[in-house]
């Protein structure tokens, strides 16, 4: 589902700078979906938004910076859709929270891999492309959205199990994005999996009952080492 809608043009609209930015940059998304990052040119964004080539360049100096803008623009877009939807209710379980964030019926909310993220996942990967703007722009909108998932798993994990593996916040935030990057990658094929939200929630309720069963096996383990007398010292 694309997060920037295609909407008729308004009446005089070119002749406004900040809607002629908002639609090139709705073009721009437009032709990225339907030519992919190599085919998508100034020219082509411009005909798709019905402007002359000279308003896309005055907006933004190279595809760098559009595709920069883009990468922003779309995700400050999709965040604002879910980010308060999607944060740990009051007395919500971790599985209870995984189950309603990536839940495979509401297709309307967007966790997994949305265009504007293949576009920053590739982007990524190769350090040569000349898009080094947009490239720096998506590293660090991912930084943000994996300190995100782990700040919310931090306050609905157990607080036994974060004394014992502080880090699996972390771990699991790292784990999710990774396989939401391999996700796009495969989108880009065509080979998107499509259900990989439940599959991915299946995968972080796995880890963390597997860190409590952890956490019960050492807590088992407890008591048998502390009554086990010392060996004694061989004459």
């Amino acid at each position: 589902m694309s997060m920037i809608t295609n909407r008729p043009r308004r009446s005089g609209e070119h002749r406004t700078s900040a809607a002629s930015r908002e639609r090139i940059l709705d073009a721009a998304f437009e032709v990225i979906c339907d030519e992919g990052y190599s085919g998508a040119t100034m020219a082509k964004v411009a005909k798709k938004a019905e402007l002359p080539v000279g308003s896309v360049y005055w907006h933004f100096e190279n595809k760098d910076l559009l595709l920069a803008a883009l990468i922003e623009t779309s995700f400050e877009r999709w965040h604002s859709q879910v980010a308060s939807t999607h944060q740990p209710l009051p007395g919500e379980t971790f599985e209870q929270h995984i189950g309603r964030i990536f839940d495979p019926v509401d297709a309307g909310r967007q966790f997994d891999a949305a265009d504007f993220w293949r576009l920053g996942v590739i982007l990524s990967v190769e350090k040569s492309v000349r898009e080094q703007v947009a490239r720096e722009r998506f590293l660090k909108i991912r930084q943000l959205q994996r300190a995100e998932f782990a700040s919310w798993w931090r306050k609905i994990l157990p607080a036994e199990l974060l004394e014992q593996d502080p880090d699996l916040p972390e771990r699991l935030s790292g784990f999710t994005l990774a396989l939401q990057d391999g996700n796009a990658i495969a989108g880009a094929s065509g080979e998107a999996i499509k259900a990989f939200r439940p599959m991915l929630a299946s995968s972080l309720v796995h880890l963390v009952a597997q860190a409590k069963a952890q956490l019960g096996a050492a807590r088992a383990a407890e008591p048998a080492r502390k009554g086990r007398k010392p060996a004694l010292a061989k004459a």
